[in-house]
C-alpha cells in the first residue's frame, strides 16, 4: 500500500514537472529571470558607488520576485483546470484519495521550482564571479533560503488555489509575501510609531496571523559580509518548517470538504 501511494505521488509530480517544462511562458519567465540578473551588471556599472552591493541586491531581489512569479503561475490554475478539463474527475475516480493528489501536486511544484532554482542561481554566481565579488558562505545560506521560501510560498499557493478563484489567489499570495517580509516592521511600528490602540493591535495581529518571511532573509548578511549564528538558521528553519507543515495540512483538510466530484 505504502509503496503504490508513493507510485501515485511520483506519477502526479512528474506529470506536473513534465508539463512545466513544456509551457512556453514559463520558459520565457526563466529567460526574462536570467536577462533581469544578468542586467544587474549594467546597473552595477552606472552606479557612482557601491557597485557591488547593487549588483548582489538586484540578484536576490530578482531571485525573489521570479520565485513569487513561478508560484502564482504554477498554482494559480492548477485545480481549476484540473476540474474546467474533467482531469481531476477521472485521477480521483481511481484509487488516488485527495490528501495524495495534493501530495503529488506539491511535490511537483517543487519539482518545477528545483529545476529554474538552479539556472537562476548560477547565472547570478557567474555574474558575481564576472563582476569580481569574492563568493562567501553567506551568499550559498542567503540562497538557500531564498529556495524553502520558494517552497513556502507553494504551500500557500496550494492552500489558496482550494478554496479561492485564480485572481484572489495571486492577490493573496503577493500579498502575503510582500506584509511578511514587512513582518518585523509592522510589528517595530506597533511598539514605538503608533499611538492609536485599534492600529497597534491590527498590526500586533498582522504580525502573528502571518508567517515572519523576513526570518528566512539573509541577504543583507551575504552582502556585507556578516556572520550568521546557528540559532538565528535554526530559528529560520523552525518557521519555516511550522508553516509549511501547517499550511499543506490546512490545504488537505479544506480539500477534503471541496465538493469536486
Amino acid at each position: 500500500m505504502k509503496s503504490a501511494f508513493l507510485f501515485q505521488i511520483r506519477a502526479l509530480a512528474v506529470n506536473v514537472w513534465l508539463e512545466a517544462l513544456r509551457d512556453k511562458l514559463l520558459q520565457l519567465l526563466i529567460v526574462s529571470g536570467m536577462v533581469v540578473i544578468t542586467c544587474s551588471l549594467i546597473l552595477g556599472n552606472m552606479a557612482v558607488g557601491g557597485h557591488e552591493r547593487i549588483i548582489q541586491s538586484t540578484g536576490f531581489w530578482a531571485m525573489g520576485i521570479w520565485g513569487l512569479m513561478a508560484v502564482i503561475y504554477l498554482g494559480s490554475n492548477m485545480l481549476k483546470k484540473e476540474i474546467q478539463q474533467k482531469t481531476i474527475y477521472l485521477v480521483l475516480s481511481r484509487p488516488v484519495n485527495r490528501p495524495v493528489f495534493l501530495i503529488g501536486k506539491f511535490a511537483g511544484m517543487i519539482l518545477v521550482l528545483g529545476t529554474v532554482f538552479p539556472v537562476l542561481s548560477i547565472v547570478w554566481l557567474m555574474v558575481l564571479q564576472f563582476s569580481g565579488i569574492e563568493i562567501h558562505l553567506q551568499h550559498l545560506v542567503a540562497l538557500g533560503f531564498i529556495f524553502i521560501e520558494w517552497i513556502l510560498l507553494a504551500a500557500f499557493s496550494l492552500f489558496f488555489t482550494t478554496f479561492t478563484s485564480p485572481m484572489l489567489h495571486n492577490l493573496f499570495l503577493v500579498g502575503l509575501t510582500f506584509m511578511g517580509h514587512w513582518s518585523n516592521d509592522l510589528n517595530r511600528m506597533a511598539e514605538t510609531g503608533v499611538k492609536e490602540e485599534w492600529i497597534k493591535i491590527l498590526l500586533k495581529a498582522i504580525y502573528y496571523i502571518l508567517p515572519n518571511l523576513d526570518a528566512l532573509n539573509f541577504r543583507s548578511e551575504a552582502i556585507h559580509d556578516l556572520m550568521i549564528h546557528g540559532s538565528i538558521l535554526l530559528n529560520g528553519l523552525v518557521i519555516w518548517f511550522f508553516w509549511t507543515a501547517t499550511i499543506f495540512v490546512g490545504a488537505n483538510l479544506i480539500f477534503l470538504q471541496r465538493k469536486v466530484v
